[in-house]
Parts: structure tokens; C-alpha cells; sequence
């Protein structure tokens, strides 16, 4: 098979190489299967590892090379790698780790929108009458609510509050938090975004195949159970904790450790193409 295979590696690029010759070098552990590679027939560029299925030999009638699908969605134009990517921040189908600022920033816009949409339905479902009731209070009626909010009566803050607010306005207001959350998790599920992340172009991917993560993981585990509901029960202690883990290696916060994902950007930069 007269196959001449380009090879890459920290924006170098080497090559072409017979089979033959890519099998020798990987025998010797000359390259590795997190280097990237590219042969006539590909679309783009794609890692060793991707190509042998994880072993230390190519053999390209078992590939899916010349059908696969780049993991991520890329541009139409192939630009060049930066020279700022170091190895370690590549997953072994050569996405980019996302950087802290954007996780925080996508965290920040979903926590907006969620507060946004529940404003508006709280305000809008708010009859005038209850408006005008909360209106009427007195500073003193207004500081005493809020002192035995602090206290944590619980039972009788529910029963002053809801003197003042109408029950139903809860009720839309909770059905407003259910319907984004859903949305939110729907987007999770079949993109592996939120809109927060849609926005910066970063997705949540399996940590060990760099593809979109099982259900299970991504939305259940990930999600549901630790993010949402651990949260609250926790008051948001598993937070602040969850927010040290974001500086950790490969910025992986802790629910990304238990659900075994990674955050990547979503449209990863890919080397420009050989010309043959």
C-alpha cells in the first residue's frame, strides 16, 4: 500500500512516512497516539490513537479514517495551530482543555439567564393588588420580615411570605426554573452544552475518548444529581468546593472527576492541511 502519511506534533510538522515507517516509529515509541496524523483520504487531522483504536499499530483496512467524523465541529477554514498549546492541555484527539475564565463566564451566563427568566414570570404573574399590599408596608413591617428571615424560622417567614404572595405566583415562578432547567439539560444532552457554553464555544466531552459523553454521565450524574441537587442540599458547599477543583489539573471541577468528563472547546483549531 503506497500510503504516505503526514505526522504532527507541538505545531511541527514531519513527514510523509510510509506505513511501514509510522508502525516502526510507533513500535520504537518514536511517536505516540496523542500525535496527530493525516493521509490522502482524511478530512482532517485526527490523532494516531483515534486511527489504531488505542493500539501501537495503524492498520488502515481495520480504520475508520477516510469516514470518521471529527469529534468536534471544526470551520470550514483550517487554520494553523498556535504555538501557545502545549501537549499537555491536548486530549488525545487533539481537543483543547477550555480555559478557566470561559467555564466561569458560561457558568455565569446560564446563572443569568435562569434569573432573568424567573424575574420576569414572577413579575408578571404578581397581581397589583399584592404589589400594592408590599408597597403599603412600613420600613419597620419590611426590617422585622427580614430579621426573622435571619433567624430561620422557616415555618413562619413561609407564612408571612405567603400573606404577601399570591401561591400560584411561586408556582409559575417554579415551573419557569423547571422549564430552563430542562431546556439547559435537553442542550446538555444532545450537544453537550449549556447555552452559557454554546456562547463560548466550549462543550462537555467523555474524558477518555474526547466524544460526546454517555447520558448517564453527563446529564445525571453530572448534573442532576451533583450539580443541582447536590448544591442545595449541601446550601452550596459543594460549590465552593467544586469551584477550588476548577484550578485543578485539566481544570477538571469534581463533578467532572465522579461523571468523568472534561470541558474542551468545541471548535478546536486544526493544522492546516499538507499539500500533496
Amino acid at each position: 500500500m503506497n500510503m504516505q502519511i503526514y505526522l504532527a506534533r507541538n505545531n511541527e510538522q514531519a513527514g510523509p512516512y510510509t506505513l511501514e515507517q509510522v508502525n516502526a516509529m510507533l513500535a520504537n515509541t518514536q511517536i505516540v497516539l496523542t500525535d496527530l496524523a493525516w493521509h490522502e483520504g482524511m478530512e482532517t487531522w485526527l490523532p494516531l490513537g483515534q486511527l489504531t483504536g488505542g493500539k501501537m499499530v495503524y492498520n488502515p483496512s481495520n480504520s475508520a479514517a477516510s469516514s470518521t467524523i471529527a469529534p468536534f465541529k471544526t470551520s470550514a477554514s483550517i487554520t494553523v495551530l498556535s504555538d501557545k498549546l502545549k501537549t499537555n492541555e491536548r486530549l488525545a484527539n487533539g481537543a483543547i482543555i477550555a480555559d478557566v475564565s470561559k467555564r466561569i463566564w458560561a457558568s455565569l451566563v446560564d446563572f443569568m439567564i435562569l434569573l432573568i427568566v424567573t424575574e420576569i414570570v414572577f413579575n408578571m404573574s404578581m397581581p397589583l393588588a399584592a404589589i400594592h399590599k408590599i408597597q403599603s408596608m412600613g420600613y419597620s413591617q419590611l426590617q422585622t420580615f427580614i430579621n426573622e428571615s435571619k433567624t430561620g424560622d422557616a415555618d413562619h417567614m413561609w407564612t408571612v411570605l405567603t400573606s404577601l404572595i399570591p401561591a400560584q405566583v411561586f408556582l409559575y415562578t417554579l415551573i419557569a426554573v423547571i422549564l430552563v432547567t430542562v431546556i439547559q439539560l435537553g442542550l446538555v444532552a444532545s450537544h453537550g452544552q449549556t447555552i452559557g457554553k454554546m456562547l463560548f464555544k466550549i462543550r462537555i466531552v467523555d474524558m477518555s475518548t474526547g466524544q460526546k459523553a454517555p447520558l448517564m454521565r453527563s446529564v445525571v450524574i453530572r448534573s442532576i444529581l451533583f450539580k443541582y441537587l447536590g448544591y442545595l442540599i449541601t446550601n452550596f458547599l459543594l460549590l465552593m468546593i467544586d469551584f477550588v477543583f476548577l484550578f485543578t489539573k485539566n481544570n477538571c471541577t469534581l463533578h467532572d472527576r465522579l461523571a468523568k468528563t472534561i470541558v474542551v472547546d468545541a471548535e478546536p483549531i486544526q493544522l492546516e492541511k499538507p499539500k500533496t
